[in-house]
């Protein structure tokens, strides 16, 4: 019976995350902005909200450019893996955000660096590149990394339906 709880727990987390996604969003993007424009002071940079600005070159930093997504695939891919408990399922969490915000201040300082440098057929390309290719494959690497690290032995989601369908009268 335990098990069947901790299913449903899971599962009525992740519906929480993913129906609250728009809740935590601006607080994601904010704080991504005001950590990249930290870290362009140097060259310059101002920011009014969420517009990065450097000379006069602006970036709006958005949702996408904050990779809220990355965030709540995270969050899924550890709620729908069987036999993360609580404790080990945040260490995870923070641990893989840390690393997913660190790799996106990279991504859009280089970015910004190349538009100050009006290089923008490089921005674009790159800019393209690593939102669209890129950072899927990055989450994965993060995933595959966090597996290894915490020793995790089950597969999201197929796990939980071995054990269901194991426990049926199917």
């Amino acid at each position: 019976m335990r098990g069947y709880l901790s299913v449903v727990f899971r599962a009525a987390m992740a519906l929480l995350v993913v129906l609250f996604r728009d809740t935590f969003s601006p607080i994601i993007v904010s704080f991504s902005a005001y950590l990249s424009y930290l870290s362009l002071i140097p060259f310059g940079a101002d920011l009014n909200m969420n517009v990065l600005s450097i000379g006069t070159k602006a970036i709006n930093y958005v949702e996408a450019c904050a990779a809220v997504g990355a965030y709540v695939f995270l969050a899924l891919l550890i709620l729908f893996t069987r036999n993360i408990n609580l404790k080990k399922g945040i260490k995870m969490f923070l641990l893989g955000a840390l690393l997913i915000l660190v790799a996106n201040i990279i991504r859009i300082d280089v970015l910004a660096y190349l538009l100050v440098q009006n290089n923008v057929n490089l921005f674009l390309t790159l800019h393209i590149l690593t939102w669209k290719l890129l950072s899927g494959l990055y989450v994965a690497l993060v995933w595959i990394f966090l597996v290894k690290k915490f020793s995790v032995k089950e597969i999201p989601i197929v796990s939980d339906f071995k054990y269901l369908k194991k426990g049926s009268l199917l």
